[in-house]
């Protein structure tokens, strides 16, 4: 390709058809057309993608198919997969292109130990021609190119893969597989078993087989075009030459040298890479499907896990890989499969054959397992059928009137409800002795199959609280299968005109949630004995579900926690409120505000809701609908994992002698580096998220407010008596407490006139301070990581506290706060995580945490301040801001003592340690 030539000219192409003509007469397979979106010049354009360019390779191809057979033309085209399709014509372009964007993805979903990237860039890519191919590859004699990732994703990459400046050119990262990887050989078998188990022609760059490592210190490119190690012999059997003259010097270095790694060596060693990648060669030959078969993503809770199907014809294997490098477990949906028997491929071992209930499997750390799905003996259907006691009787199906009254009513309310409802995990008041639970009010649906109720709890002290159970009843294999895959599920058995059955948890039938959908999209209603049930739809609904065709399959999130979550299809969420209490439920309240009133993006967007009415009160909600956000886990799980690798990064190396001296910031920048962009962008979305909710002036539930004196003195005083009440609780729980821990626990006992000053000292606040909606209940469990980015969610604020508190206008600040001790809760609770596994390193990394929580807090601060400056919703006197951000952070880590204390106390170093760094 010279830029002075054009393709397209009739006497430039018959020269290039001759050199093609050459090449294969001299018995060339296949030709690479280099930066093929380029090859036609245009003026007053960029060259790209021209349409003259297509009529070329046209001319090409069809020169070649003419006089050549079993030739190939392989597109050089480092665009987005859409981009690279025409390329391939109606087949009568190119045979083959490289798919460039999925390779980083590959090494971020490594180093994120998240799935997501890969599945995300494999759904963008678009259906070939049957004839046509992908080629893919992991390393070529380029630059790990990052021209198609994002500028956050490309800024990722440097952190994670190259360190040392010299490891990088052009937008790329000049680095071999074995050096990308750490010469780790678990990453490496994981990273080709992708390879050679993606839809695709897998392409392997010479040395890649057997783990060459390269040399960042030659210039350019050729740090990875160091001459092949065949042999420990001289210049490593590539060359008799004097070493002096070569062209490219050999890798000489202990680690990487061709004296260490070579193919002669690792030829006569049966365990070898080498012998490795040829044994999975040889595998994969075997078996059409990895080459031409259908691609299925399987879902699954645990992201960590890449599990997919390849299917072709009457092959169909299960493939599985372990991002991580702990080992994982997870649960996968083969239904489709029920009575095949998986089949481990290297190994040839059965596993156990494959039912209707999600599969287990545990997989070891960067493991990976291709299975091959085979048909089970003939005798595996045989089941024992179980007999259930029956409990409660109805004259005929879909009676809910008699299911739920009279003397089926007396058996739930006295004894079946309250059994059913401490099993669950969304009931929050397990403590309580529940004295009955009583079904007040309920409305059929789903074709009478379920019902939604309404159910009183009376306990024997305190006040009564309100649920919402829909229930659904499921008979002979459905009622089996829900007990086998959801215990916690079922309710009661019951018999209905002589057939038995199972009253369960209505999530438990599919339908029944796609009806609760339908109540939203198509704003219906339902009719209860006392009031009604609307659906209410938000203006965003239709683009959330926009281009969804058919039927979106409904699954319950295994995540539940106060609430119950129904995911539909990979677009939408619906959140179901299981605790109910009359009027407006902050989540939907402050989600439909953001969605529909503000520019704010970073949330789910809100879809729409449930609402209950009864008489003249304000509706209670019952669910609440948004899109569902592709992300890579929540904030503290993926923080946790960022730390456990900041923990390993600096036990060898030798921490500051001044921890807060001018070289700490390089130091955490360079073990924490990613982190701290990351607490930036937190920083920056929190304040965002705190303008964007004091942005109205005309609702009234959203105008900021000015606290007054007399306000201000109220708060000084809740927050003073809630720290008496955790003093209280502590002396009284000294005696339980370890050893180690006591002395710590007096010290902050001995402190508790300093704190009661601290809180005191709020009433020199100069400036008045501004109230808005807040959050209520910040932390990093409440942000999903998305995209080197993050997304806010649960605006529900506390659910143990009554819902006017929870909707009050708050100083901004307390979100801080809560952010701030969620950073120190993490990098202590990794640290423990890190110490279990290594009791020698606890002395040494706990400075290490404390430089990490400091330079965070710091970054996510200065963000968040950058970000808010010019507004009032935080003081602008430097010593108000201070004080009254020291203060909600203290009443935070009380808050946390007196948590672990009553749940968990072998925890409670951590909020204690963080007391005694607030005081003087």
């Amino acid at each position: 390709h010279q830029p002075d030539l054009n393709y397209d000219n009739p006497e430039v192409l018959e020269e290039v058809l001759k050199v093609l003509r050459y090449w294969l007469d001299m018995g060339v397979d296949a030709l690479r057309l280099d930066a093929i979106p380029y090859i036609v010049e245009r003026d007053g354009t960029n060259c790209e993608n021209l349409p003259e360019t297509h009529a070329v390779i046209k001319k090409i191809r069809a020169a070649m198919d003419t006089d050549y057979s079993n030739r190939v033309i392989l597109a050089e085209a480092n665009q987005w997969p859409t981009d690279v399709r025409p390329y391939f014509g109606d087949g009568d372009e190119c045979h083959m292109a490289f798919h460039f964007p999925l390779m980083p993805r590959i090494y971020m979903a490594l180093r994120q130990e998240d799935r997501l990237p890969i599945t995300e860039i494999m759904a963008q890519t678009p259906e070939i021609p049957e004839n046509c191919q992908w080629g893919l590859f992991l390393r070529n004699h380029d630059e790990l190119t990052l021209e198609m990732v994002t500028d956050d994703e490309r800024d990722y990459m440097y952190l994670a893969y190259s360190a040392d400046p010299r490891m990088r050119i052009n937008i790329g990262i000049r680095r071999r597989l074995a050096p990308l990887v750490d010469n780790n050989r678990r990453r490496i078998e994981l990273l080709n078993s992708i390879l050679f188990s993606f839809p695709g022609t897998p392409i392997l760059y010479y040395g890649d087989e057997i783990g060459m490592g390269d040399n960042i210190y030659l210039g350019d490119r050729n740090g990875v075009r160091t001459p092949m190690q065949w042999t420990a012999d001289r210049n490593a059997g590539f060359s008799r030459a004097n070493p002096a003259q070569l062209y490219s010097p050999v890798i000489m270095d202990p680690v990487w040298g061709y004296q260490a790694i070579n193919v002669e060596a690792q030829q006569s060693d049966p365990s070898s890479l080498l012998n490795w990648m040829r044994n999975m060669i040889a595998l994969r030959k075997l078996f059409q499907v990895f080459g031409r078969g259908m691609l299925k993503f399987l879902p699954s809770a645990n992201r960590k896990v890449l599990a997919y199907v390849r299917q072709k014809e009457n092959e169909q294997v299960l493939c599985l890989a372990n991002l991580s490098r702990f080992a994982q477990p997870v649960q996968l949906d083969l239904a489709e499969f029920e009575g095949m028997t998986p089949v481990e491929m290297l190994g040839y071992v059965e596993f156990p054959v494959i039912t209707k209930q999600p599969y287990p499997l545990t997989i070891g750390p960067y493991g990976f397992l291709w299975l091959e799905i085979q048909p089970a003996p003939a005798n595996w259907n045989e089941t024992v059928s179980e007999e259930h006691a029956v409990v409660l009787e109805t004259a005929r199906e879909g009676d809910w009137e008699s299911l739920l009254t009279g003397p089926n009513g007396d058996a739930l309310r006295g004894s079946i409800l309250p059994e059913f409802m401490q099993r669950q995990r969304w009931f929050g008041s397990k403590s309580r002795q529940i004295v009955s639970a009583t079904v007040t009010d309920w409305a059929p649906f789903d074709e009478g199959q379920s019902v939604s109720t309404i159910v009183n709890v009376e306990f024997d002290k305190g006040n009564p609280e309100s649920y919402f159970i829909p229930l659904t009843i499921l008979y002979d294999d459905g009622a089996r299968e829900a007990k086998e895959a959801n215990p916690m599920s079922s309710v009661a058995a019951i018999r209905s005109a002589n057939r038995e059955g199972l009253l369960c948890d209505a999530f438990v039938r599919e339908s029944s949630s796609r009806v609760l959908l339908s109540l939203i999209v198509q704003e219906e209603t339902l009719a209860s004995r006392l009031g009604t049930i609307r659906g209410i739809s938000s203006r965003r609904l239709p683009e959330l579900i926009d281009g969804e065709k058919g039927v979106m399959p409904a699954r319950r999130s295994s995540a539940e926690q106060s609430n119950t979550s129904i995911l539909f299809g990979d677009r939408l969420i619906m959140k179901c409120f299981r605790k109910q209490d009359f009027g407006p439920n902050p989540d939907t309240e402050i989600a439909r505000f953001l969605t529909e009133k503000t520019n704010f993006t970073q949330i789910a967007p809100f879809g729409g809701s449930i609402e209950y009415f009864v008489d003249d009160r304000e509706p209670a909600t019952l669910a609440m609908l948004q899109g569902l956000v592709a992300n890579e886990g929540d904030g503290w799980q993926w923080t946790l994992e960022e730390l456990e690798r900041y923990f390993e990064s600096c036990a060898p190396a030798t921490l500051p002698a001044d921890e807060q001296g001018a070289g700490t910031a390089e130091v955490v920048r360079e073990h924490a580096g990613i982190y701290l962009e990351a607490a930036n962008t937190l920083g920056r979305r929190t304040a965002e998220m705190h303008l964007a909710l004091a942005s109205s002036n005309q609702n009234e539930d959203f105008r900021p407010e000015t606290l007054k004196p007399g306000e201000l003195e109220g708060m000084v005083q809740e927050l003073s008596d809630h720290a008496t009440q955790i003093m209280e609780l502590l002396k009284t729980n000294l005696s339980r407490l370890a050893d180690d821990v006591v002395e710590l626990s007096g010290l902050v006992i001995s402190k508790r006139r300093k704190i009661a000053d601290f809180f005191n000292a709020l009433g020199k606040v100069k400036e008045g301070l501004t109230c808005t909606r807040v959050h209520g209940d910040y932390h990093l469990g409440q942000v999903l990581r998305a995209k080197a980015d993050f997304v806010i969610l649960d605006f529900e604020g506390e659910p143990a506290r009554p819902l006017a508190e929870r909707r009050q206008k708050q100083v901004p600040l307390k979100d801080v706060a809560g952010m701030l001790r969620s950073f120190h809760y993490a990098a202590f609770s990794a640290m423990a995580r890190h110490t279990t596994r290594r009791p020698e390193d606890h002395q040494r990394m706990e400075p290490w945490a404390r430089l990490w929580f400091s330079a965070v807090s710091q970054e996510f601060l200065r963000a968040y301040r950058e970000s808010v400056a010019t507004s009032s919703i935080i003081p602008q006197n430097e010593a108000d801001f201070q004080l009254v951000l020291d203060a909600y952070v203290l009443d935070k880590a009380l808050y946390e003592l007196g948590y672990e204390l009553n749940n968990r106390p072998d925890w409670v170093r951590i909020p204690l340690a963080g007391i005694v760094s607030l005081l003087p």
